[in-house]
């Protein structure tokens, strides 16, 4: 792999990051909205916007794009997908928003272990010194919020499995980097939509309400999984997770930016470290890959 190609793979990764960071300011946007309702309808504008987005680009190749696609690789990643973001919204019920983003942030520790365990892939220790520097900054930001105290150990749990998926989704674009995985993502939001709606918990919002989210599902969610599904032909998944670390400190940038919301202090000092973090890989070399068995692109 050439350097100019981990350099666009680590910029489309970081493009992913900043549209994934917008979250908190589509949340101001609608303070009125469940959870539940809220999620269900940013999934269905994910699966919307994946759908015109592989009519736009494949046109009448959308059929083999869906026949080409691995069968494992859609359904791990689309039920990661789906299960994270429904285990986001209980996690919130149950912890502190600020012990929840302290808990998620944990998925590069995560991505890097799957890494190793299913593709082989070889973290140099600097990323993992990098990875605990950037938990430090976010911890430092949960706790300047005020609040960062878990509420039983069903929040813990919760949140650490947020975590999990979404490291494991990281993974299942890093195994099948060979193949386009869109439909993954159409797949992903209609499931969320879907789960949401069979287990009765929507409370239908105003017209207005549903329109925003469904524009978020397209700005928040689509367009950074695409950046971060070609991001991840050719950047290692540690590296890749410990960059979208950096939306804990983006996130509340914005909302301060656009909603006039000022940030504690700690999050000036959380937020030099996880960008110091970011910094510190970027000197780093590539994680190396041992002779992996599962690696599709040498078939």
């Amino acid at each position: 792999m050439d350097s100019s190609s981990s350099l666009r793979g680590i910029l489309l990764v970081a493009g992913a990051t900043f549209f994934w960071s917008l979250s908190g300011v589509f949340v101001r946007w609608l303070p009125a909205i469940d959870p539940w309702s809220f999620n269900a309808f940013r999934g269905l504008g994910l699966g919307l916007s994946m759908a015109m987005w592989i009519a736009l680009r494949y046109g009448r190749g959308s059929v083999d794009l869906f026949r080409r696609s691995p069968i494992a690789g859609l359904l791990i990643s689309a039920g990661f997908f789906a299960l994270g973001s429904s285990l986001y919204i209980a996690s919130l019920d149950l912890a502190s928003v600020a012990a929840v983003s302290c808990l998620t942030a944990t998925s590069g520790l995560f991505a890097a272990l799957m890494a190793r365990f299913f593709l082989g892939e070889r973290t140099p220790p600097i990323f993992y010194l990098a990875m605990l520097l950037a938990l430090a900054g976010v911890a430092a930001i949960a706790l300047g919020e005020g609040d960062a105290r878990v509420q039983g150990l069903a929040g813990t749990v919760a949140g650490l499995a947020v975590a999990a998926c979404f490291a494991a989704q990281s993974v299942a674009l890093r195994r099948y980097r060979a193949f386009d995985m869109e439909p993954a993502f159409l797949l992903g939001g209609f499931f969320t939509f879907a789960i949401i709606l069979a287990l009765g918990l929507i409370v239908l919002p105003p017209f207005q309400s549903i329109a925003v989210l469904l524009v978020m599902g397209l700005v928040q969610l689509a367009i950074p999984l695409v950046l971060y599904m070609i991001g991840a032909r050719s950047v290692a998944t540690s590296h890749m997770v410990l960059i979208t670390m950096a939306d804990a400190v983006l996130n509340p940038l914005w909302v301060w930016l656009v909603h006039g919301e000022i940030p504690p202090h700690a999050v000036y000092l959380g937020g030099a470290l996880v960008l110091g973090a970011i910094a510190l890989t970027a000197f780093a070399p590539p994680a190396t890959k041992a002779q992996d068995p599962l690696d599709l692109s040498r078939k």
